[in-house]
């Protein structure tokens, strides 16, 4: 029963790490219920601290410490971070159901869990193709301009078409970003929103997310006016 003295454990560690994991667990916990009031800040602050404890983490160079595998889980934990900061902004929508532009707080957040990513990165090249979604999904978040972010996330797409590192489930969350936020006139040809969606679609369902698969149903819903959209 280990298990039940592991909070204890880890609050009396000197390392940042560890710490860093169990807040974000906390907040994935937090987020699997309905997000509103104080449930929504408490959850973001979690991250915060969880946040705070990585970059002192990071902070702390590998030619000091020697220990690679401490970079692996720091680079693991950046990334659910980020992951989970995006799934946050994404659910407090606007009235039409898509994220608008993300507050001060929130926006800063991801912008301090970006800047170490980008720094593990130096580490870890092959990982690089993860900067670049998040720093397009930051764009999002700042209400940059919808027309240079389609550019960029396609972008995003072709190389991660041709990278052997890039996994489906990645690219998946890449397509779904992809159409959320666009206005229907920069996707061209007609339907090329909906292969999209399509092929988001098979591959969440072969990964079996299934928050992110009723993300996707519901885009694909509101696009086809109601009437469900066959995957080609």
């Amino acid at each position: 029963m280990t298990f039940l003295f592991l909070p204890f454990t880890v609050c009396i560690s000197s390392h940042s790490l560890p710490k860093a994991v169990l807040l974000h667990c906390k907040a994935v916990q937090m987020s699997l219920s309905p997000l509103k009031g104080e449930g929504a800040v408490t959850c973001l602050s979690h991250c915060d601290r969880a946040s705070s404890f990585l970059r002192s983490s990071v902070s702390v160079p590998v030619s000091q410490t020697g220990n690679w595998l401490n970079k692996g889980v720091e680079l693991l934990v950046c990334d659910l971070l980020l992951t989970l900061r995006t799934s946050l902004w994404q659910r407090c929508g606007s009235s039409n159901g898509e994220p608008g532009p993300a507050h001060g707080a929130q926006l800063a957040g991801f912008q301090r869990d970006l800047s170490a990513l980008r720094r593990l990165t130096q580490c870890y090249r092959q990982a690089q193709h993860k900067v670049f979604l998040h720093e397009t999904t930051v764009r999002l978040m700042a209400g940059a301009s919808p027309t240079r972010t389609h550019q960029l996330l396609e972008h995003n797409l072709r190389r991660r078409a041709h990278n052997s590192y890039s996994a489906g489930e990645e690219t998946t969350h890449a397509l779904l970003l992809a159409c959320r936020p666009l206005p229907m006139p920069l996707l061209t040809p007609p339907g090329h929103r909906a292969r999209l969606l399509a092929e988001a679609k098979r591959t969440l369902e072969r990964v079996g997310d299934r928050r992110s698969l009723q993300d996707c149903q519901q885009i694909l819903l509101r696009l086809s006016g109601g009437t469900t959209i066959a995957a080609s």
